[in-house]
């Protein structure tokens, strides 16, 4: 048979290279660079330097269609993705089977075109990463090392090219992987191998940073979910597995980027259930419980609801403290009963409290005392073995009631603290969720209750900073792997060699210390002097 091999240079690509030439199949491939092409060519002296081609472009299409007469090829393994994936679609001969082992195009849900199955083809998904994620008697492991053992015996499966990075020099690793001028495998060396083993070595540790993924198969309830804390906490879960939402609100959708969240989700098959039941009663918490197990079993339980009646202690009434109190409080309490019989695949547990409890804010009496009783509820589940978090918030930048309801900006000060940008919120509720979720086996485990601030204290921070002077010129330099700013001159980091990876960390970096957010063509069109005008202003 005939096989197209997108990037016959890589890890992946050089074995099926050698399997597939073992086979006695007619082997197309294609590279990024001549070098790369030279070393396939000395590496496999059955491979035909007419049939490699540029896997940068479109251009192997008609090196394939070219040697097979307009034929096509009975196999593609694909790794390319958007325009580079629909030619390898057309190269494919009739009866023939596409196998998609690139998760970009799968990640998007690009299109692919029903016309495609008119030559009564196949498309396969292969995600190798499957075989790690169910039991250890999969039948499929098994049969994956007899066929390694079988292949090692006949000299069919050989090693491959390796360059090779200290544990220490993972980021050096990724940005030379980045380049796209790596040969075979880029691994990490974890430690020193004695030629011979006289003992048994130690086992070494290395530093990693967990994230906290969700289970596609339970559901996620987030009470006050339609707030604008609440989708972008929901858009979150779904960025991390979850596939099943239920949100409340007591109105309901009201507005169309609360629409537009809800279309964008279900494009995607994301279950989403709003309800306007309010969970501050028995009957409404088991309700809510009971619509989210309908979907799936209960995985999390989120409580973003909050009011403000805010005043000059003298002047609340107990009904402002009822009703601050409702959501908070009661709330919280029906949805710890009704939860721990009802929902027992439970993983997280979550409200969201306030510095104006942990540090007290002027005019919020009635909301830090609200807040307290949601501490304590968690701290209550917690000490019982139940998962329970309570997260104190400073002031939330971009969404949330500083923004809207106490039309705050940027500078809006809350308990002596300034608004934190969401994106650093849902960094700190990952580790939180982590910490929170590895703690249980200790003996003693940290506190339920935790805070997340962006002090106001500029006197603090401004010395800090002074102490190292950081500049965004210099954070982009370093990205890029620029030595001398001034040699770059008026260059564009895209003329630079930024490569999307790069890009992605500059975006960052410039929401983080400019609070500016930009475009991806607008970044690749930025030079360093436009980023020293940035500094000066700063």
């Amino acid at each position: 048979e005939s096989v197209l091999i997108h990037a016959g240079s890589g890890g992946v690509g050089m074995a099926a290279i050698a399997i597939s030439l073992n086979m006695g199949c007619k082997v197309f491939t294609t590279v990024g660079t001549q070098s790369k092409k030279s070393f396939l060519l000395r590496t496999f002296d059955k491979l035909d330097s007419s049939m490699i081609g540029n896997s940068r472009d479109t251009s192997f299409e008609w090196m394939v269609l070219d040697h097979t007469a307009g034929k096509g090829v009975d196999v593609v393994l694909n790794s390319l993705a958007g325009e580079q994936l629909q030619s390898s679609v057309r190269c494919l001969a009739d009866g023939g089977r596409f196998l998609e082992i690139g998760k970009v195009d799968l990640s998007n849900n690009s299109a692919l075109g029903m016309a495609f199955f008119l030559k009564n083809t196949t498309f396969h998904g292969i995600l190798l990463d499957a075989l790690f994620q169910v039991s250890l008697d999969n039948p499929e492991k098994a049969e994956v090392s007899r066929l390694m053992q079988e292949g090692i015996r006949s000299g069919e499966v050989r090693p491959l090219p390796v360059t090779v990075f200290q544990n220490t020099q993972l980021e050096e690793a990724f940005r030379y992987m980045a380049t796209g001028k790596h040969i075979g495998k880029v691994v990490l060396k974890i430690r020193q191998e004695e030629p011979e083993k006289i003992v048994e070595p130690r086992q070494e540790f290395v530093s990693a940073i967990s994230k906290t993924y969700m289970d596609p198969g339970k559901s996620y309830i987030i009470v006050g979910g339609l707030g604008g804390f609440g989708l972008e906490l929901a858009d979150w879960l779904v960025t991390r597995g979850a596939t099943k939402l239920v949100l409340t609100s007591r109105s309901g959708v009201t507005n169309g980027f609360q629409e537009l969240s809800l279309r964008r989700w279900r494009a995607r098959s994301i279950e989403v259930l709003i309800s306007t039941t309010e969970c501050t009663s028995q009957s409404g918490a088991k309700k809510i419980i009971a619509s989210a197990n309908q979907l799936g079993p209960v995985g999390g339980i989120y409580n973003l609801a909050g009011v403000l009646r805010d005043g000059l202690f003298n002047e609340l009434s107990k009904e402002s403290f009822e009703e601050v109190s409702a959501a908070k409080v009661r709330g919280s309490y029906w949805l710890d009963m009704c939860s721990r019989a009802a929902c027992p695949q439970l993983d997280h547990f979550v409200g969201f409290s306030s510095v104006s409890c942990g540090r007290g804010n002027a005019g919020q009496t009635n909301y830090g005392y609200a807040n307290s009783g949601l501490e304590r509820i968690c701290e209550n589940r917690h000490d019982e073995g139940f998962p329970a978090l309570a997260i104190q918030w400073g002031a939330i930048g971009d969404v949330g009631m500083v923004m809207k309801d106490l039309k705050g900006g940027n500078e809006t000060k809350v308990a002596g603290t300034l608004p934190q940008k969401i994106l650093s919120c849902l960094n700190s509720l990952d580790v939180f969720l982590g910490i929170s979720t590895g703690q249980r086996n200790l003996s003693k485990p940290v506190s339920a209750v935790v805070s997340s601030v962006v002090l106001a204290n500029k006197g603090v921070a401004a010395s800090t900073s002074s102490a190292v002077n950081v500049t965004i010129s210099s954070i982009v330099a370093n990205i890029v792997g620029i030595k001398d700013i001034k040699r770059a001159g008026d260059a564009t980091l895209a003329e630079l060699g930024m490569d999307s990876l790069m890009g992605t960390e500059i975006k960052l970096a410039l929401e983080i210390n400019l609070d500016l957010v930009l475009s991806p063509n607008e970044i690749r069109g930025l030079t360093f002097t436009k980023l020293a005008e940035m500094d000066n202003r700063e």
